[in-house]
């Protein structure tokens, strides 16, 4: 059966307003477990037990659980549900999805949220569960094309602006020849569509468009470009006992703004075991929500790093620190090692897999 994507059923509402809508309403409350199902009070005795009646206007109904949910599967015609929902629409970055059922169940059309949201492995899920099919007009699914939103969302990309993503997914629909880059993703899945151009270097020439992952800031290019920053960015540290917070704060961003690297894209950092105590580490790791971890002395010794110290070996019994806990986190060194007051700062890059399930 596919994946439900980004959904979990217990966040999912169904909605039906007639009794035909009802039989289909609870298969598909059955195909997703936990989900929450709504059903006009006038069906009540005839509705499974945990169902929830209503009385008022579905555009009601729907004001009151649209925040509740975030997937929303209705049983009921289009015009009805279009009219419900869009005084409630905001922005595809964070509207939830939306399907709409034929009375039969034959035919599963997410209306809003296709990729982001969800809307189109939900419909897929459930017109595989129910014996119909999907309908999914998205225009890169249409075409059988890779879109550059959902491949970001699985990722686990942050996307600093959304603005090109109209453009370039333009092209990819058109057929028109979009360069895809990467420094931190396997682009080799894209190889089979004729519309991508996986790219060496962000060079822009021969190709209309470009969407880059990237741990690098964005810059200026010649033709529409989405930016994408996967989690792909291992920081090491190393620093002075006692070296406070505010220092190593100040020292990480402006390392990073120096080397043109996206904060986005921080995943992890690393150090030393010596360092599991140290109070400004721990601090910093806290207030960022970045994972912070320690790698022990033959680990760190064990890595072919390109600038070892004498000195901090006779001071440490370690050959070096930030490198090498870049190196021990499986990452490809990117900066080597620098130093910054009373710390020492070196960044790696990770290589992401785009799941399959990603992919048209």
């Amino acid at each position: 059966m596919p994946e439900l994507g980004p959904l979990r059923p217990e966040r999912v509402a169904v909605y039906t307003l007639t009794l035909p809508g009802l039989a289909v309403a609870e298969r598909i409350h059955r195909a997703l477990p936990g989900s929450r199902l709504y059903v006009a009070e006038r069906y009540r005795p005839l509705a499974p037990e945990g169902a929830v009646p209503f009385a008022e206007p579905i555009r009601d109904l729907v004001q009151r659980t649209w925040a509740l949910h975030d997937g929303h599967v209705f049983v009921m015609a289009s015009g009805i549900v279009l009219r419900a929902i869009a005084p409630l629409l905001l922005d595809k970055r964070v509207d939830p999805a939306v399907l709409v059922v034929d009375l039969k169940g034959r035919y599963f059309v997410p209306l809003l949220a296709g990729h982001l949201g969800g809307a189109n492995p939900l419909a897929r899920h459930l017109a595989e569960a129910l014996g119909g099919e999907a309908v999914l007009t998205t225009g890169t699914d249409a075409v059988g094309a890779p879109a550059p939103d959902l491949l970001a969302k699985a990722l686990g990309a942050r996307v600093p602006d959304w603005g090109p993503l109209k453009a370039v997914s333009a092209l990819l629909v058109d057929g028109r020849p979009v360069g895809f880059y990467a420094d931190c993703v396997d682009l080799t899945p894209l190889l089979r569509y004729p519309m991508v151009r996986v790219l060496e270097a962000p060079d822009p020439e021969g190709v209309e468009g470009m969407v880059l992952f990237t741990v690098r800031r964005p810059f200026p290019l010649p033709v529409p470009a989405l930016f994408a920053h996967p989690p792909a960015l291992v920081l090491g540290l190393g620093c002075n006992r006692g070296t406070p917070l505010e220092e190593i704060r100040r020292e990480v961003r402006a390392f990073l703004e120096e080397r043109g690297l996206a904060w986005e894209s921080l995943a992890r950092m690393a150090t030393a075991e010596l360092k599991r105590d140290e109070a400004g580490l721990l601090a910093f790791a806290e207030e960022t929500g970045l994972p912070l971890r320690f790698h022990p002395a033959q680990v760190l010794n064990a890595q072919p790093i390109p600038n070892p110290s004498e000195v901090v070996f006779r001071h440490t019994g370690l050959l070096g620190v930030a490198e090498a806990a870049v190196l021990a986190e499986g990452a490809r060194l990117l900066v080597e090692k620098t130093k910054r007051g009373n710390l020492t700062l070196a960044a790696g890059v990770l290589t992401l897999g785009i799941p399959e399930e990603a992919l048209p």
